[in-house]
């Protein structure tokens, strides 16, 4: 029952709403605190970093990943016209070459769902980004509130 629910609420609104492809939130200047959230096992937390594209020409960002999560999604923040607001998946970022993507609250932010484990603050989290060009890279974020 408790994985119904978890479909109905988290899942299904996902998959009805389009991945949109808005400008990236590409920012030489913006210091993000690099983070995970603490959340309790089962639930849903979010990771919030900057990654730098060191390369001459773009790289996409095609899928993040964490043993954390269960499920782990690329996510953006949006405001309809009417100012709702809410969250879509993105499939993939692509980062302009020289360039930093900001993954932060209210933008783009990595969703982990269904956690295997209890996150604490003082922890840390590993999380690994697959990208076209830089291949696999891997970040280990603290849990802070």
């Amino acid at each position: 029952m408790r994985y119904l629910a978890y479909f109905l609420t988290v899942l299904v609104p996902l998959v009805m709403i389009s991945c949109g492809a808005e400008k990236e939130q590409v920012t030489e200047e913006e210091v993000v605190e690099e983070r995970v959230r603490p959340a309790a096992s089962g639930g849903t937390s979010a990771a919030y970093f900057s990654y730098s594209n060191t390369f001459d020409k773009p790289d996409t960002l095609i899928s993040v990943n964490s043993a954390v999560a269960r499920l782990t999604q690329i996510h953006e923040s949006y405001e309809t016209e009417d100012g709702m607001t809410g969250m879509r998946e993105r499939r993939e970022v692509i980062i302009p070459a020289g360039e930093n993507v900001v993954f932060k609250q209210g933008g783009l932010h990595v969703m982990m769902m269904d956690l295997r484990k209890d996150l604490s603050a003082g922890d840390s989290v590993g999380v690994e980004l697959e990208l076209k060009l830089a291949g696999r890279v891997s970040r280990l974020l603290p849990v802070q509130p």
